[in-house]
């Protein structure tokens, strides 16, 4: 209520708030500097031209007032005041169109001495069509200059009045109205008829259309040469020229499995190539076509090579198409009044002269172009000069194809793992292929953003061996002069080698250090105190170790599921530190990166290693000794997060898993170790390739190995090689079973 007392406050006109006709009467004279007797008649045109210029009616606007706590404005009123505005936008569209018409003639003269214009037409109804029907009872057409990319006509067929038909089932006579009924034919008729219209209405205003640029769906240049011009020439769109080729192919992939989508791409790229390097160039069309093998496929397209040497572009028509969309939505009906007029000249207004038309349509009625109607339309003609300037470099043009092949190759796969998800009576198949192919694991954020408040504390782990799914024997931590270790009983032995290097043994279920017994604990109670340890550090705490990523942390996490404490460690700890990768990139000159070699090389002095408590004691002193700052961003790479700890112990578990069906691939040389592990650690198996093998052949596993994962590279491997000989074993394996 504040909001709209301070629009009344101000008496701002807006958009949308209609007002009472005593303040419409007062603003329209304000801004017209009128007074006194030089009253003018009472009306507010400005909601019907925002209604008209944002694509929604009347119905919209009231729920839009209405959720606001506005009350609903009559629709008497707003078909009142449409009609108003809809006039002035219709004169607008007009001098446009005339202004755009004489920049074209001056280019072309200037251009080509000729009086001939090239013009591009297509059109559209307001009703999609199924394939089958197409009964839209309305339809609109558009002729666009080649050389000012502008609007030189338009023209709207409709079936339908609503006050006629009104009448008509009343059995009375209808009132006086701007009836808009012009069409009795068929829906496919209506484009032909309005492409004549405005080629006759071209030369009436003393020109002529040479050449229609236009799709060949319809039979327009016939109708043409028989009512207008037997001379008019006639370009084909060469984007329509392209689809239908590429349906022509699709169609072939059902006979020949060869024919992949991928084989109907490049052949698509390499006609749209040649007919590229072709313009002008017939025999060199027909040698580019004889080129692709596809002889019975060509001969169509042979025998058009005249044509094919020559194509333009319905893009502007097909992005005119999309304004009067925004204007005149499909799924609203406005077809049976003279709205439907009106929007499709609004998107004429826009296109010739930006959104600035909205500034011209209220000077022609008399109002204040408006300070915030003008501020936006001037901001929004200069985003779309500023994206049409941006849109036709080299470097746009080919972001925008590798973000539509980006796209098309990863719904590809999608498709390909999900199996039969849609198709046509699907459901009434027995068989149905709906067992999913695993999506690859996506790794979380790998490094952390350390800030200068971190808490550092050094720990360590002694376990049975250096296996990953091996026990704790001993574990320690220190937080400045705070120090706390434990020894832990394991549930496995502990190996010689362990037992050498750590000095640990087991003898009738207790403990020995050098001989002598400590005294330990279960992993459990163990593992309670350290976690006891680090809440008592407080917040914003860092584990650090040496060399932790690719063992200890693992160790720990792997312990912490076994007890059922994984959540705990997450509250504690905000991430880790590896002090080899540290040292690495600190003192990257050193040929030995161990623990011991650092502390004797940097520090010239030795210590008992392999005790947990020693090893964390001076890996603290080496830190202060170096006076290392791992807050500093160049370290960051010697960082990583608790998530990605957890995600590379899942991938260990993950490998682990699916390893031993890839075996047989192993074995017979088809792959090597280090693509095996590759392959299951994305979470696919042997299971996976026979699946994808089985919905999409060799190209299903180049699919499914290739996957764009994460800007983390392929999911498995690009390599041609690898995948050729996965398949065919597979193909093999199949073949023998």
């Amino acid at each position: 209520f504040d909001f709209i007392s301070q629009l009344k406050n101000k008496q701002v006109v807006a958009s949308i708030v209609l007002r009472t006709r005593q303040d419409c009467v007062h603003q329209r004279n304000k801004c017209s500097g009128l007074s006194g007797r030089k009253k003018t008649r009472e009306f507010a045109p400005i909601p019907s031209t925002a209604m008209v210029h944002t694509g929604i009616g009347g119905r919209q606007v009231n729920s839009f007032l209405t959720a606001l706590n506005i009350p609903p404005v009559s629709n008497t009123l707003l078909s009142a005041r449409q009609k108003e505005s809809g006039s002035a936008i219709e004169t607008v569209a007009e001098t446009t169109i005339a202004e755009c018409l004489s920049q074209e003639i001056d280019i072309t003269k200037q251009k080509f001495d000729s009086n001939e214009l090239t013009v591009s037409v297509d059109g559209a109804w307001q009703k999609r069509g199924s394939g089958r029907s197409y009964d839209s009872l309305s339809g609109h057409c558009s002729m666009i200059g080649t050389e000012t990319g502008k609007v030189l006509g338009f023209s709207v067929r409709s079936k339908y009045c609503k006050m006629c038909d009104e009448a008509t089932r009343k059995g009375v006579q209808a009132k006086t109205h701007d009836c808009r009924m012009n069409w009795d034919g068929s829906a496919k008729a209506m484009e032909q008829d309005m492409v004549v219209e405005m080629v006759q209405s071209i030369k009436s205003k003393g020109s002529n259309v040479g050449t229609i640029i236009a799709d060949d769906d319809t039979t327009t240049i016939a109708r043409l040469r028989k009512s207008v011009d037997p001379n008019i020439k006639k370009m084909s769109d060469k984007n329509h020229v392209k689809k239908n080729i590429a349906n022509a192919l699709y169609q072939l992939k059902a006979k020949h499995k060869k024919l992949t989508p991928k084989v109907i791409k490049y052949l698509i790229n390499c006609l749209n190539y040649m007919l590229c390097q072709n313009q002008d160039n017939p025999k060199g069309v027909e040698n580019g076509l004889e080129a692709t093998d596809l002889t019975d496929l060509m001969k169509v397209y042979k025998k058009q090579s005249q044509k094919l040497s020559k194509l333009g572009s319905t893009q502007g028509n097909e992005s005119f198409n999309k304004s009067v969309a925004s204007k005149a939505p499909k799924s609203h009906f406005y077809s049976g009044t003279s709205s439907l007029n009106v929007r499709v000249a609004a998107s004429v207004a826009q296109k010739n002269d930006g959104q600035c038309y909205l500034i011209k349509v209220n000077n022609n009625i008399g109002l204040s172009p408006g300070v915030h109607t003008k501020r936006l339309a001037i901001l929004r003609d200069l985003q779309a000069r500023k994206r049409r300037a941006i849109s036709i470099t080299r470097k746009e043009k080919i972001r925008r194809i590798q973000l539509r092949n980006r796209r098309v190759k990863r719904n590809a796969v999608k498709e390909m793992c999900e199996g039969t998800s849609y198709s046509c009576q699907i459901d009434l198949q027995d068989h149905q292929d709906i067992v999913e192919i695993p999506s690859a694991p996506v790794p979380p954020e790998v490094h952390c953003n350390i800030p200068n408040t971190a808490k550092v504390i050094c720990f360590d782990l002694e376990t049975t061996s250096l296996a990953r799914d091996s026990h704790i024997t001993q574990i320690a931590a220190v937080n400045g002069e705070s120090h706390w270790t434990s020894y832990v009983i394991p549930k496995l032995p502990i190996s010689s080698q362990a037992s050498e290097v750590t000095g640990l043994t087991m003898r009738n279920g207790r403990m020995f250090h050098q001989g002598k017994v400590v005294e330990s604990s279960t992993i459990s109670t163990a593992l309670d105190g350290f976690l006891e340890f680090l809440k008592a550090a407080g917040h914003n705490i860092y584990l650090t170790g040496h060399n932790i990523k690719t063992f200890d942390c693992h160790i720990l996490i792997n312990t912490l599921k076994s007890v059922g404490k994984t959540e705990e460690l997450k509250k504690c700890v905000e991430g880790f530190v590896d002090t080899r990768l540290l040292f690495k990139i600190n003192n990257p000159d050193l040929k030995s990166f161990s623990q011991v070699n650092l502390i004797k090389t940097l520090m010239n002095c030795s210590y008992d290693a392999h005790d947990a408590l020693e090893d964390v004691i001076y890996l603290q002193k080496l830190l202060d000794f170096t006076n290392i700052r791992i807050a500093d961003p160049k370290f960051s790479t010697a960082t990583f997060t608790v998530q990605t700890a957890y995600f590379s112990h899942d991938q260990i578990i993950l490998t682990k898993l699916n390893l031993p069906s890839l075996r047989e691939f192993i074995d017979q040389k088809v792959i090597s170790i280090g693509i095996a592990h590759k392959i299951a650690s994305s979470n696919l198996n042997k299971s996976s390739l026979l699946l994808a093998f089985s919905r999409g052949q060799e190209e299903g596993i180049r699919q499914l190995f290739s996957e764009e994962c994460c800007n983390q590279g392929p999911r498995v491997t690009k390599s041609s090689k690898i995948i050729t000989a996965v398949s065919n074993f597979i193909k093999q394996h199949l073949t023998e079973s």
